[in-house]
């Protein structure tokens, strides 16, 4: 059996991988169209301070997946055709064009940055305007910040944007966040997003709301940008609004696409063309509570179904689970977690949706030290089933969201979760979890 993998990143090399444990005799080519493989793209927000290496995101390396895995990993492969018909791919290399078949291939390609479409923003790229989603771009953006620019501009106000921002002030820089929407974060409340606004405040970062960048240039020796609200200045400007799935390659190929353009795929992976099938950050998903095709590029998601789909090709039927979204996210001192569904997304589902919000001391009080969580959960008045939840604080946000996402996979009402016995010591919250006490104020909204 010949396997070929598009992409080597998270889903890619989680499918070579274990398609060779699955069949030591089958034969895996993995074409990467960079220089990079397995690497922790989370984490490149965090490497930007000072006294930091982008190098240490490296995972495992393409000579040690070659030599002690068997894979046949060849970088600056760039795939440019998929012959579904003749079972091959084709493209360009670092020596000239190629062609190779496939008996079962993985489109495993990623998402890329979404540059907005503002005027005077390509001639900047890589030279004043920067994203940040590859090795690459934190190495280039990396090397910006050596040359000590005292002021950034933040274009996106999501969870990169927010990172970003966070180790941009640790590298000492002004930062201003520029959101087109009325807010940052927009599947928080606004009970928990004020916590985020008090936040960025008090760390001196100034947050523009409901405001496109209409254009930049240079301007002296920095740049210049036009907002709906007025000129902003600023040495550098990182775009941090959103990313997209590479999902062009199987379009043109006859490969049916699911949400959000994304490559859509079945339980086991397969797309729409036989013997193709599709993990990552460029495949669709199923929510858990609707189970409708969602596209949320999360990396848990991504080297799951990578794992799942290099077993599948070989012949296994493993099914891949089903996500919430469940994601977590540091802005200096407070952590964010949320899962599920936000109000507007349970209504368009058909749920009358109740909410309950309650802050909560993280620690005993007599412990000292610790804050205030915020804790946000969503029911269905009906059925009195959770359909999602979200946490702000400066502790206990990160891991107590996890708690919300197992009830909500397992179907838990909030009377079920107000039942549960969940551990408690002084050091790590009050001997009634802020959980529990906004499930039990959520119980009695619903009656």
């Amino acid at each position: 059996m010949r396997l070929v993998i598009i992409g080597g990143d998270a889903a890619g090399m989680s499918a070579a991988s274990q398609a060779r444990r699955v069949d030591r005799g089958c034969e895996v080519v993995v074409l990467e169209q960079t220089e990079d493989v397995s690497y922790g793209a989370c984490g490149l927000p965090y490497k930007l301070p000072d006294g930091n290496d982008m190098e240490d995101l490296k995972i495992i390396s393409a000579e040690r997946f070659r030599r002690e895995r068997g894979i046949d990993l060849r970088l600056g492969h760039r795939v440019e055709r998929i012959d579904p018909g003749a079972r091959r791919v084709s493209g360009t290399g670092a020596v000239g064009p190629f062609e190779e078949p496939y008996d079962r291939l993985l489109v495993a390609t990623g998402a890329r940055i979404a540059r907005p479409p503002i005027p005077g923003l390509e001639q900047l790229w890589g030279d004043g305007a920067y994203g940040l989603k590859t090795l690459e771009d934190g190495r280039v953006l990396k090397r910006a910040l050596a040359r000590r620019p005292r002021s950034a501009v933040v274009v996106g106000g999501g969870y990169i944007g927010l990172e970003a921002t966070d180790n941009l002030r640790e590298q000492g820089l002004e930062v201003t966040v520029v959101e087109a929407l009325p807010h940052v974060l927009p599947f928080l409340p606004s009970e928990l997003r004020d916590k985020i606004y008090a936040e960025a405040e008090s760390r001196g970062v100034k947050v523009v709301l409901g405001t496109a960048v209409e254009r930049v240039e240079r301007a002296g020796g920095g740049l210049r940008l036009q907002t709906g609200a007025g000129e902003l200045e600023a040495d550098l400007v990182l775009v941090a609004t959103g990313v997209r799935p590479c999902s062009e390659l199987a379009a043109e190929a006859g490969i049916a696409l699911g949400a959000a353009g994304s490559i859509a795929v079945n339980e086991q992976l397969e797309t729409s063309v036989p013997g193709i099938y599709s993990a990552g950050d460029c495949a669709d998903a199923r929510h858990a509570l609707t189970g409708r095709s969602v596209w949320i590029p999360l990396a848990l998601r991504a080297n799951r179904a990578g794992k799942l789909a290099g077993g599948n090709m070989l012949g296994r039927r493993d099914p891949a689970p089903p996500v919430l979204g469940t994601a977590v996210f540091k802005f200096f001192d407070q952590q964010v977690g949320r899962t599920g569904l936000t109000e507007d997304e349970a209504r368009e589902e058909g749920h009358d949706p109740v909410a309950g919000a309650i802050n909560a001391s993280t620690r005993a009080k007599y412990y000292g030290g610790g804050g205030k969580l915020g804790v946000w959960l969503l029911a269905d008045r009906k059925t009195h089933r959770l359909l999602g939840g979200a946490m702000v604080g400066p502790e206990g946000a990160a891991h107590r969201i996890d708690t919300v996402a197992a009830c909500l996979h397992a179907g838990l009402t909030v009377e079920e979760l107000y039942a549960m016995d969940l551990g408690y010591a002084p050091p790590f919250g009050p001997s009634w979890s802020p959980l529990l006490t906004c499930a039990s104020q959520l119980s009695k909204k619903l009656g």
